[in-house]
């Protein structure tokens, strides 16, 4: 799982923030400093985890199928680097939000570093508002966030993710 340096700083000075907001008054002498209280949000069963991170206040929910079946047209489309960039960019741009299409729009498809898409996608973790997929190709595992745009699904960020090997 890839870890976002400035959410996880965010994070932590929310959580100072909000742990010494939390005190009720000076810890006994002799007593371990208080930290605030902490509470594990209960996740239904069949959920997936709301933010990776932890930083994103949202509701766990299961993953809508309709998002991984846009992810996975989407790097169908994108693992194309032989394709002239006009035909390219047609193919991705219906599953990608518009400011993420015009990004694209800047891409050469030959720097794509994926040919194949390997299996199926994987939701990691959902909300009714966005979900995030996992999608195996063969220059590796893309993390891809996918956004409800009114009754659809649209891809808002692709990523290469970086595995850690434990050693």
């Amino acid at each position: 799982m890839t870890r976002h340096p400035v959410r996880a700083a965010i994070a932590g000075v929310a959580t100072l923030l909000l742990t010494a907001c939390a005190g009720t008054g000076p810890a006994p002498a002799g007593s371990a400093p208080a930290i605030g209280p902490t509470v594990e949000p209960a996740v239904p069963a069949g959920t997936l985890p709301a933010d990776p991170d932890g930083v994103l206040p949202a509701t766990p929910t299961a993953a809508d199928a309709a998002a991984v079946d846009t992810a996975m047209r989407f790097v169908r489309a994108w693992a194309r680097p032989n394709l002239p960039a006009d035909r390219w960019l047609s193919g991705v741009r219906p599953y990608a939000v518009s400011a993420y299409a015009d990004l694209l729009a800047t891409v050469n498809p030959a720097n794509v570093p994926a040919t194949e898409v390997i299996g199926t996608g994987q939701p990691m973790a959902a909300t009714a508002e966005w979900v995030d997929v996992d999608a195996r190709t063969d220059a590796g595992v893309l993390r891809l966030r996918c956004v409800r745009s009114g009754a659809r699904w649209l891809v808002a960020t692709v990523g290469l993710r970086q595995e850690t090997v434990a050693r």
